[in-house]
């Protein structure tokens, strides 16, 4: 189809003979499948895309009816406690955590282990894994007895570590493999070799008397092992049986855990307040991963976790008042509570959300205990078992710290708005807005997952939900609109992702940044329009001009909804949302603000309902209805609701009355519990009126979107409290303070050497005419801001590493805690306190890099959840995410070195240049990394306008000409050099079509107009 209004053959149009189609080639049974795609994106139930993975279905009824009624209750509890006010935090915290894991031993089974070919960064995680737990350990275990060392000459040890080396490198050189090491045996014996090179490298130079050291026998024994090892991973892989690996995998662990628990209990280390209830953690953990035995088509130990997970947060909850009375003593009560409630929290995090943030949280559990075992930097005075328990989980530093709070209050009630929006069509209506705006221009069915993608990231602020939800119909549109199945795949992960940083929802860390900050709710939600418009504007330039190089057109008009129909007849769906941004700008906390929403969602529904009654829709047109049977269908919708309106009515009064001498918490606790028990019950009562038609939400409808904003929040209740026990020892170790220096110092060193190197080209003879002084260098180095621009990277780099394995939540608090105060340190400078907006550009840059880490390889989540709708490899998905959302990488940076990006400490005239610079930037950043506009464009034409690009940015009006003057000039060159040679210039690449790939038809010319150039 035709996408460019000229005429065919006309200058700037397309040559004579060719037209610009969909993807080259005529395929009616492609346009009818995109057809039936369009079609199934209008019938599709939202309701069930939470993009999690890996719950259980077809529950028995004893068990859906469990779940759901422990679902409700949480729900109930967090709207009660937001109607009247939130309990004191750590009980709050703990009925909120109590039902979360009551929930996910229910619905969440254990991870089958599958087995299959593991890549290169499989064994080399698993090699540095076992090198660095060995390595502790040899400093644990061999400690100050000097019964564990030998004293001998450094050269000695130096010489025979040589020795070792240069043995297995000869021996590697002279043979080659008997049988063929697969790719992850052989990445884990050269990690093996290389670490074993490294700690004999760190013990030859390690402190010394006189040349003379101690080296441990532990030592020397690891070092031999790993050599060992890693000559038979990459020479005599046959060595190792087929059952070994399987058994390690299965049965090391638990093992190992036993082991550990039964050294702990003979030496004395922990008592049998942790070790008993450890042990029987353990054993129950293995027993559901195993056996066989149901209760009720429930496994019989899932759900005694699951009522172990609930008396360790219920305990809390009754005992708050005594909890809060012996802060700071070591109750072996308490304690037991504790190593119950953290193992559960571990365990569930395993199930929910991967082995990573498992292995990172023991990990730091570990480095609370054997503080003064560490080298270096990282040493400090280690706690008792009992201590780091009690610290963890009696206080508000650890689990029930700021992560579960935000968890418990804010983010909740934003679940329950989330839902009942998908309820009332919210979803279905964004689609067809993108649809209709979009989806006949250029690149038409790509730019409809960018659209969507921005509109949902409203609703969900979830990567991989986004992906799923809206991946399952553009995706596949993409394909057959010419795109190969890794482009589509990563066009709508790129754009998912953008929905963490999509105000008003966001991601759960934006509501954490809350407490970090000190900021409101509605200053992030400020600070994060422009650059979520420059996130979505830059990737739409990208697929728009990939499009115009490719030849892909967009859709016929006839088979898209039509705007003005649309926004005449659903446009009151915006009305929730116009109202969640009114709260907020009129001061209103974000609680008050949800919570206002989620009422406005609902009556707006329902006034609809009762005004659309005396209508009917046959065969596409009204007709009144008669008056019975309108009657009659307002009786069924306002009937139940008014009957458990009256029955929570008398429930509320009843409990306050009976329980009038019980805290405010219990009252809450049989409020909600009663609550879900009267609702229940009127759903059985009103089962035959549960029918409600489309969009529509009727008393069935909405219980049912309060279960699902349950199940929406489990994998951030857990991750939250993951997050609690990372932020905890962090906090009691002094890590963060530690490591923040650290990083600083690491600038600090860098800055200094460029600032001599740069003062001593500047003072050598060839460069004595320009008459720079002895300061030039620190001078040049502050101007550049060389030492900030340092620190970014460094955290950049922090928060992408943590992101191979951590939700985007606890990746948040970990930086935060991390490298967010290097950061601001540098940005305070000279000046004696910190400003709002020097917080917020920290915090809003280890946030976004957080963020882009779902589609950075190798373990991209957004862009494996694509792949495996588009069928492409995810890998190959993860990079072409990263090019079409380049310009995201940037903009951090960009509204760092501007803070006016982020609206802080601007005017009108200054916040809405701001805006316009910003986003017609980050566009021109986008088009110089695409390299294309109407012809492949040179490395300098590229160049200049990134450069351009990157000065529009610039607060510096001068900047902004100079950058404006750039783009135009080169802008200008190439539009006047097609119309010169008759029209653009078609280059197809990877990107494109695959050969044979099915694709879409070319409509007439004139069919619908795309953007215009």
């Amino acid at each position: 189809m035709t996408t460019d209004p000229k005429a065919t053959g006309d200058p700037g149009g397309d040559p004579a003979g060719e037209r610009d189609t969909i993807a080259g080639a005529s395929s009616p049974e492609a346009l009818d499948s995109i057809q039936r795609d369009i079609e199934a994106m209008e019938t599709h139930d939202y309701t069930e895309d939470t993009g999690i993975e890996g719950t259980r279905g077809q529950l028995q009824s004893i068990w859906r009816w469990s779940v759901f009624f422990v679902a409700l209750a949480l729900a109930a509890f967090h709207l009660w406690t937001a109607f009247t006010q939130t309990l004191p935090p750590l009980q709050q915290r703990s009925f909120h955590l109590a039902l979360g894991l009551g929930l996910v031993f229910l619905l969440y089974p254990t991870k089958e282990r599958r087995v299959e070919v593991h890549g290169p960064f499989y064994g080399i995680s698993m090699a540095f894994s076992g090198l660095l737990v060995g390595y502790l350990a040899v400093g644990t275990l061999s400690g100050t007895n000097t019964s564990m060392y030998l004293y001998l000459p450094q050269a000695v040890f130096g010489g025979l570590a040589l020795v070792l080396l240069g043995g297995a490198g000869w021996f590697l050189w002279r043979t080659r493999a008997s049988d063929a090491a697969s790719r992850a045996q052989a990445a884990g014996g050269w990690t093996l070799l290389v670490g074993a090179a490294l700690i004999s490298l760190d013990l030859v130079t390690s402190d010394a008397a006189g040349g003379f050291f101690f080296l441990p026998f532990l030592g020397l024994g690891l070092i031999v092992a790993a050599l060992a090892l890693g000559v038979a991973l990459l020479r005599r892989p046959s060595v190792f049986p087929v059952w070994l690996w399987p058994a390690v995998t299965r049965w090391g662990l638990t093992a190992t855990g036993a082991a550990v628990l039964a050294y702990m209990s003979l030496s004395g280390i922990a008592g049998w307040n942790v070790v008993g209830p450890a042990l029987a953690i353990l054993v129950v953990v293995q027993l559901s991963r195993y056996s066989r035995v149901t209760l009720m088509g429930m496994p019989v130990f899932d759900v005694v976790l699951a009522a172990l997970g609930l008396f360790a947060g219920l305990f809390m909850f009754v005992n708050y008042r005594e909890i809060v009375t012996t802060v700071g003593i070591l109750n072996p009560t308490y304690v037991m509570v504790g190593t119950i409630g953290i193992l559960l929290i571990l365990v569930a995090a395993g199930r929910v959300l991967g082995p990573a943030l498992v292995v990172l949280a023991s990990s730091l559990v570990a480095f609370a205990y054997f503080g003064q075992s560490m080298p270096g930097f990282l040493r400090h005075r280690g706690s008792s078992v009992d201590q780091i328990v009690t610290n963890l989980w009696v206080s508000t530093e650890g689990v029930f710290g700021t992560p579960l709070g935000i968890s418990a209050t804010f983010i909740f009630l934003f679940m329950i708005f989330a839902a009942m929006l998908q309820r009332t069509g919210m979803e279905r209506f964004f689609t067809d807005l993108a649809l209709g705006a979009t989806g006949h221009s250029t690149g038409g069915t790509a730019k409809v997952g960018i659209v969507t993608s921005a509109f949902s990231g409203t609703i969900t602020g979830s990567s991989v939900a986004n992906t799923v939800s809206n991946g399952a119909f553009t995706i596949p549109m993409m394909k057959k609109s010419g795109y190969k199945p890794e482009y589509a795949g990563a066009v709508e992960a790129a754009s998912s992702t953008g929905g963490q940083i999509m105000p008003p929802i966001m991601g759960a860390g934006a509501f954490i940044m809350i407490e970090f900050t000190g900021a409101s709710y509605q200053q992030i939600l400020t600070a994060a329009a422009i650059p979520a418009v420059m996130f979505f504007v830059s990737q739409y330039v990208v697929v728009h001009y990939d499009a115009k190089r490719m030849g892909i057109g967009g859709l016929p008009r006839e088979l898209l909804p039509n705007l003005r129909v649309l926004m005449l007849t659903r446009g009151y769906l915006l009305a929730p949302v116009v109202a969640i941004f009114a709260l907020l700008s009129l001061g209103y906390s974000p609680m008050y603000s949800a919570m206002g929403a989620v009422v406005a969602t609902v009556a707006m529904n329902l006034l609809i309902q009762f005004v659309t009654l005396p209508w009917a829709r046959v065969d596409g047109r009204l007709r009144r209805r008669a008056a019975r049977e309108a009657g009659a269908n307002a009786l069924r919708l306002s009937l139940p609701i008014v009957v458990a309106a009256v029955a929570a009515a008398v429930v509320v009064l009843g409990v306050q009355n009976v329980f009038a001498e019980m805290g405010r918490g219990m009252q809450a606790m049989f409020i909600a519990l009663l609550l879900a028990g009267v609702a229940m019950a009127a759903m059985a009562l009103f089962s035959s009126w549960k029918h409600s038609e489309e969009d529509q939400l009727n008393f069935h409808g909405f219980l049912d979107g309060l279960v699902g904003a349950s199940r929406l929040a489990i994998p951030i209740i857990v991750a939250c409290a993951s997050a609690g026990i990372i932020a905890g020892v962090i906090t009691t170790t002094d890590l963060g303070l530690k490591l923040s220096r650290g990083l600083l110092g690491i600038a600090e060193s860098i800055s200094t050497s460029l600032a001599s190197l740069l003062t001593a080209v500047a003072s050598s003879p060839a460069l004595a005419w320009t008459g720079a002084g002895a300061d030039f260098g620190t001078e040049a180095v502050a101007t550049l801001r060389v030492d900030l621009f340092l620190i970014l990277v460094m955290s950049m780099l922090a928060c992408l590493i943590l992101g191979i394995g951590l939700p985007t939540t606890a990746n948040y608090v970990i930086t935060a805690t991390l490298a967010a105060p290097a950061i601001v340190a540098v940005l305070q400078g000279e000046f004696e306190t910190r400003t709002l907006a020097m917080l917020l550009m920290a915090h809003l840059f280890v946030y976004y890099f957080g963020v882009l880490a779902d589609i950075t390889p190798p373990v991209c989540l957004a862009a494996y959840a694509a792949s495996g709708i588009s069928g492409g490899d995810p890998i190959r998905t993860g990079f072409y995410a990263v090019r079409i959302a380049i310009a995201a990488f940037v903009m951090p940076y960009m509204f760092v070195f501007s803070p006016e990006l982020l609206l802080q400490n601007v005017n009108l005239v200054s916040g809405t240049v701001a805006a316009v610079t910003g986003i017609a930037g980050a566009a021109m950043v986008a088009l110089g990394l695409v390299g294309y506009l109407d012809r492949p464009m040179t490395w300098y034409q590229r160049a200049a306008i990134i450069l351009g690009g990157l000065l529009l940015v610039s607060a510096s009006w001068t900047t902004n000409v100079i950058g404006l003057v750039l783009i135009t000039v080169v802008i200008g060159y190439e539009k006047l050099r097609t119309r010169r040679e008759g029209g653009p210039e078609r280059v197809p690449d990877a990107t494109g079509p695959a050969n044979g790939a099915e694709t879409a038809p070319a409509a007439e010319a004139g069919a619908g107009e795309g953007d215009k150039d």
